[in-house]
C-alpha cells in the first residue's frame, strides 16, 4: 500500500458554519470525490479542487458525528477521510501529543507538515467505524457510545502501526480502548486473548484469560497458535494445566473420620469415605471429558469444561442422602465447604476474577492475591 494523501481543499469557514449538520448528512457541501481504493501519490495536477461558486443544494457530504469543525476546543486543523467518504475534522497537534509520530510514516512526512493544512483532505484506507476508534484512541476518548462491534476494534489495533501508533502506549488498564476491548472478552475470549498477547498488552491477555478456563485446546488451530506466540501459548496451557490439576488435588481428600460409635464404625466411614472418591472421580471426568476411565491422579492439561461451585456443592451435597449418622453428615458438610473456599482461591489465582498484580477484596475467609506470572508456582493444600 502506498502513502499518499489527496489535496483536496475543503469547504471555506463561511460553507461548514452554514451547512454543516452533526451525524448526518450535509445538503449544500461538494461530495468529495471517490478514488476506488487507489492509495498510490497523485500528482498535484490530479487533485481535485473545491468549486469557487457555491455547490448545488442536491450536493452533500458525511461528516464524524464525533469529530466535526467545533467538535472540541482546538481549531479543526487536519481533515481525515474514510474510505467511504466520512470527514473527520481533528486538530494535528492534538494527535501529536498523543502519539508523536501519528500518520508520518502512512504520509511520508510528518503530520505537522504545512501541506496537510489549508483545507487538505488525507485519505485513510479504512472504514469510517475503524477510523473512528482509531482517531478517538488519538484523542484519549471513548467511542463506547457508538457501540463498536469487536470486529472493528479488533482491525483498529491490528492497523495502528501501520498509521504509526504502538498499540501498548494506548492499550493500558483504566485506558478507554482497553475497557472496550475487555468488555468483548466474554464473548470472544480467545480472539481478545490472542490480540493481547500478539501486539505485548499483557494486562489485556491475563484479564481475557479468565474466560479461557472451559476453552478446548484441542480447539486452537496452528494459524491462532502462531499469532498468539509460544510465549502466551505456553501460559494458556499452563493455565488449563494447574486449574485440572488444581481441583483434583483438592476434592482428592474424603472427609475426616469421627470418633466410632455404637452405630457408626470404622467399615460405616469407608462407605462414606469411598462414595466422595466416587463422586470426585466423575467431577474430574466432567472437566476432563475424553479420559477414560476417569482418574483424579492422572494429569490431563485440557481442562474441557469450568466446574462450578454450584456443581461442586451440588454433587457432593447428595451424598449426604444416604447417611443416617450425624457426625457424618457434619464431617460431609464441613468437607464441602473446605473444597468451596480452596476452589475459589483457584480461581482467583488462575485468573476467573484476574486484575494482573492487583489485591482483591473478597470474603475475609477468600482473601488472595496473586500476580498472572506467579499461576505456574500455584500450590494448593
Amino acid at each position: 500500500m502506498s502513502n499518499h494523501y489527496n489535496n483536496r481543499p475543503g469547504p471555506s469557514s463561511k460553507f461548514s458554519d452554514v451547512y454543516y449538520k452533526p451525524s448526518s448528512e450535509v445538503p449544500g457541501l461538494a461530495t468529495p470525490p471517490q478514488d476506488n481504493h487507489n492509495w498510490g501519490t497523485l500528482p498535484d495536477s490530479e487533485t481535485s479542487k473545491v468549486p469557487s461558486q457555491p455547490p448545488s443544494e442536491a450536493a452533500s457530504i458525511t461528516i464524524s458525528s464525533s469529530f466535526f469543525p467545533g467538535s472540541h476546543n482546538s481549531v479543526s486543523d487536519t481533515t481525515f477521510r474514510s474510505s467511504e467518504g466520512v470527514l473527520f475534522y481533528t486538530n494535528a497537534r492534538d494527535i501529536l501529543r498523543t502519539s508523536a509520530h501519528a500518520f508520518e510514516a502512512f504520509l511520508g512526512a510528518p503530520l505537522s507538515d504545512t501541506r496537510f493544512r489549508g483545507g487538505a483532505v488525507i485519505d485513510i484506507p479504512e472504514s469510517s467505524a475503524v477510523l473512528d476508534v482509531i482517531v478517538h484512541t488519538l484523542y484519549r476518548l471513548s467511542c463506547a457510545t457508538h457501540i463498536p462491534p469487536f470486529e472493528d476494534l479488533e482491525t483498529a489495533v491490528c492497523r495502528m502501526r501501520v498509521y504509526g501508533m504502538a498499540p501498548t502506549a494506548h492499550i493500558a488498564p483504566s485506558t478507554p480502548l482497553f475497557d472496550l476491548l475487555l468488555a468483548h472478552a466474554p464473548l470472544h475470549p480467545l480472539r481478545v486473548y490472542i490480540l493481547g498477547a500478539h501486539f505485548g498488552l499483557h494486562a489485556l491477555a491475563v484479564r481475557a484469560s479468565a474466560h479461557l478456563l472451559a476453552y478446548d485446546l484441542a480447539e486452537l488451530t496452528d494459524e491462532l497458535s502462531r499469532r498468539m506466540g509460544p510465549v502466551y501459548l505456553n501460559r494458556l496451557m499452563g493455565l488449563h494445566f494447574n486449574t485440572v490439576n488444581s481441583l483434583k488435588s483438592i476434592i482428592l481428600q474424603p472427609p475426616g473420620a469421627h470418633a466410632k460409635t455404637k452405630t457408626c464404625d470404622v467399615d460405616e466411614q469407608k462407605k462414606m469415605s469411598r462414595a466422595w472418591a466416587l463422586a470426585a472421580s466423575y467431577l474430574a471426568w466432567d472437566a476432563n471429558p475424553g479420559q477414560f476411565p476417569p482418574s483424579i491422579l492422572t494429569p490431563n492439561p485440557l481442562l474441557k469444561k469450568d466446574v462450578s461451585i454450584r456443581k461442586l456443592r451440588s454433587t457432593f451435597e447428595g451424598l449426604g442422602d444416604h447417611l443416617s449418622c450425624d457426625d457424618c453428615k457434619a464431617a460431609l458438610h464441613a468437607r464441602i465447604n473446605e473444597v468451596i473456599v480452596q476452589w475459589v482461591k483457584v480461581k482467583i489465582l488462575l485468573g476467573l476474577y484476574a486484575n494482573a498484580r492487583q489485591k482483591y477484596s473478597v470474603d475475609a475467609a477468600l482473601m488472595v492475591t496473586a500476580p498472572f506470572d506467579e499461576v505456574s508456582d500455584l500450590n494448593v493444600n
